[in-house]
């Protein structure tokens, strides 16, 4: 947000920012988001999706989905592929691509083109039911990237190499605390865990927000997603609780390649802690270092 509004508003554009509280709301802080408009989950906006496609219809021109994993670095690098909009078939700009294909986690978007589309827009889908389990899961946005391109709009796909040198992207860091959040409440907490176990990917997400956690309380010295007791990271896994699933996943899953992607993780939070200029000291969560803390 720092980056993207002075940079957008350069160009003489009317910007405002407007973020989804979906989980852990009470947690939102507003003198960290001088203003900035605050919407809460609810009827018609129940999660992400809805709340992108009821947003869809607010009275703007243009709209830049940026998801809460997401950092963009350089907000004048961003800015600049707003005159792609100049071609009346341009319809989004995705700055971030999944599997080489435009994804939603940042997404500039012709308001007008989207409006187009039948409503769910931007939901993700199941198609193909009946040869399940091969049937085909587009993910948020996918579809609507499919239908605009079939009409003949255009989406400026930015390359991955690019976009790594000027985005940061902590996927389904938001995830697994909504996750935990979510299953603790409805299941409890042993339910959670085996999920955690069973699902190396929440692992990582897990160890990302310890990564965030670190870059956090270093700039506003206060805790990072706690719990309703105060501990640190209690509303996502905790540096104890991602030693112990480490621990238990060691026969299942092969750690080098968590270590590998710890690794990249590891190089992305650095580099937001450069810019910020603040030093980060970041536990170690393998069973085997045998680190305190």
């Amino acid at each position: 947000m720092r980056e993207l509004v002075p940079s957008f508003t350069a160009l003489q554009l009317d910007v405002e920012v407007n973020i989804f509280c979906d989980a852990n709301a009470e947690q939102f802080e507003p003198r960290h988001f001088p203003n900035v408009r605050f919407t809460r989950s609810g009827p018609g906006m129940r999660d992400f999706m809805e709340f992108y496609d009821a947003t869809l219809q607010a009275p703007c021109d243009f709209i830049l989905f940026l998801d809460a994993d997401t950092f963009v670095l350089d907000g004048q690098w961003a800015a600049s592929y707003f005159s792609r909009f100049n071609d009346p078939r341009v319809a989004a700009v995705s700055f971030v691509p999944r599997a080489g294909e435009p994804a939603i986690f940042a997404v500039m978007c012709r308001v007008e083109s989207y409006r187009a589309l039948a409503l769910p827009t931007l939901a993700c889908r199941y198609e193909f039911p009946d040869m399940w389990p091969n049937g085909v899961n587009p993910q948020p946005g996918d579809v609507a990237a499919r239908e605009l391109t079939e009409a003949g709009k255009i989406v400026v796909n930015i390359g991955e190499e690019e976009s790594l040198r000027h985005v940061v992207n902590f996927r389904s860091t938001t995830g697994v605390r909504s996750s935990r959040e979510q299953t603790t409440f409805a299941a409890g907490y042993s339910i959670f865990w085996k999920m955690v176990v069973l699902f190396p990917e929440l692992i990582s997400a897990g160890y990302e927000n310890l990564l965030l956690g670190c870059l956090y309380e270093a700039l506003y010295h206060e805790a990072f997603a706690p719990d309703s007791a105060g501990t640190a990271l209690g509303n996502s896994l905790t540096v104890a609780e991602l030693r112990q699933a480490l621990s238990e996943v060691g026969n299942t899953v092969p750690l080098d390649s968590l270590s590998r992607k710890f690794q990249e993780s590891q190089g992305n939070i650095l580099r937001l802690a450069e810019r910020e200029g603040v030093e980060l000291a970041i536990p170690e969560v393998f069973p085997d270092a045998g680190a305190e803390g």
